[in-house]
């Protein structure tokens, strides 16, 4: 039982690290000047990407409840969660480059800044 828990920390550190940036933060980086970025398609990502909501509170809650009905439940039920969420933050970055950025190829360098 006891290298579990080590192993389950070592694994939480290196999701945390993984993450996507905030949708907020990929509009954030983009060029107001660039042609694109007036495009009724790139207000409407950029609409998305304002409205995208983290779920700190949720994730919080169902890691902690998780733990206490079961141990190591929440933490199950919290790494779902977040890898859920992580997904969608990737392709609503992914929906803002490819509306507002020309090359192809940025949507990914942009979506894993």
């Amino acid at each position: 039982m006891r290298p579990l828990i080590p192993s389950v920390a070592v694994l939480l550190v290196l999701s945390a690290c993984a993450s996507n940036p905030a949708p907020r933060d990929t509009v954030a980086r983009l060029d107001a000047s660039h042609p694109r970025y007036d495009s009724a398609r790139c207000r409407k990502a950029r609409a998305e990407a304002e409205r995208y909501n983290e779920h700190r509170i949720v994730r919080a809650v169902v890691g902690v409840g998780g733990n206490v009905v079961m141990p190591f439940a929440g933490a199950a039920a919290g790494g779902a969660l977040t890898h859920r969420l992580e997904r969608k933050k990737a392709k609503l970055n992914h929906a803002v480059a490819k509306a507002c950025l020309d090359d192809p190829l940025a949507r990914k360098a942009v979506a894993t800044r």
